[in-house]
């Protein structure tokens, strides 16, 4: 059996969501929205807002081939227990089945590691302690990437909502230079006046738009990265620590 043969779930469904997204993206071109976007928006917060959302739709996109990969690792390993449940431990190299040896990775180094507190634990209730502080530690490895992104998504709405104010801004701000109530005085006005509410408008669109695709994509990488922390868990306290005991050498 080879890894190949794993399911690369997370990294299908991520490509099926960008191929969506692609599609919206060029509707919104042919349509010229992405052109309106750019003429309404005076003040260029949304074009922050895009770069952000660039910067960090490619962060996501490198979490989700590292997670896939590790995932795909776990699905490996569980098949690869049911046909060799003979394992053994030869310094930090976990062998399976007598010669296939657990490659590097999420799964091996936490095995690695709680092997080490097991032996360094005098009593169950330091064993105890010791497996929850290490779960929280591989918790946070697999999950602390993601909390830029989520700081990233709060930041894009309250961009969207800065822009929103410095549309008031410039709309009552055209307002409060008028002089006069003439008909020129007027449409001059109301054109400032339309300028103000498209910079407001198009970078609350904008912010909303880029942090609810950023929340999806973040969200799920969240799920994912549970998933690999219980697989980790049920692999190591199920299917190999159990074997493990009396055959290390």
């Amino acid at each position: 059996m080879t890894m190949e043969k794993g399911s690369y779930h997370l990294l299908n469904v991520w490509l099926i969501f960008v191929g969506l997204l692609s599609f919206a993206l060029v509707v919104c071109w042919d349509q010229g929205l992405l052109g309106a976007l750019y003429e309404g928006d005076r003040s260029r917060i949304s074009l922050l807002i895009l770069l952000l959302f660039a910067l960090f739709f490619l962060h996501a996109a490198r979490r989700v081939l590292l997670l896939s990969q590790e995932l795909n690792r776990a699905v490996w390993l569980e098949e690869l227990m049911k046909e060799h449940p003979a394992l053994s431990l030869r310094g930090r190299k976990l062998l399976i089945g007598g010669g296939i040896e657990l490659p590097d990775g999420f799964i091996s180094d936490y095995i690695h590691d709680l092997l080490l507190s097991r032996s360094a634990a005098s009593t169950e209730e330091e064993l105890k302690a010791s497996r929850a502080d290490l779960l929280e530690v591989y918790s946070d490895r697999a999950k602390g990437p993601h909390e830029a992104g989520w700081f990233v998504v709060e930041s894009i709405i309250k961009l969207g909502l800065l822009g929103t104010i410095v549309g008031f801004i410039m709309m009552l701000g055209s307002v409060a230079q008028t002089t006069t109530l003439d008909i020129n005085a007027m449409q001059k006005v109301l054109q400032e006046m339309s300028v103000g509410m498209g910079t407001a408008l198009y970078t609350t669109l904008a912010g909303l738009a880029a942090s609810m695709v950023l929340a999806a994509e973040y969200h799920y990488l969240d799920r994912s990265a549970d998933d690999l922390i219980a697989r980790t868990v049920r692999l190591t306290e199920v299917d190999i620590l159990p074997r493990l005991n009396g055959n290390q050498d």
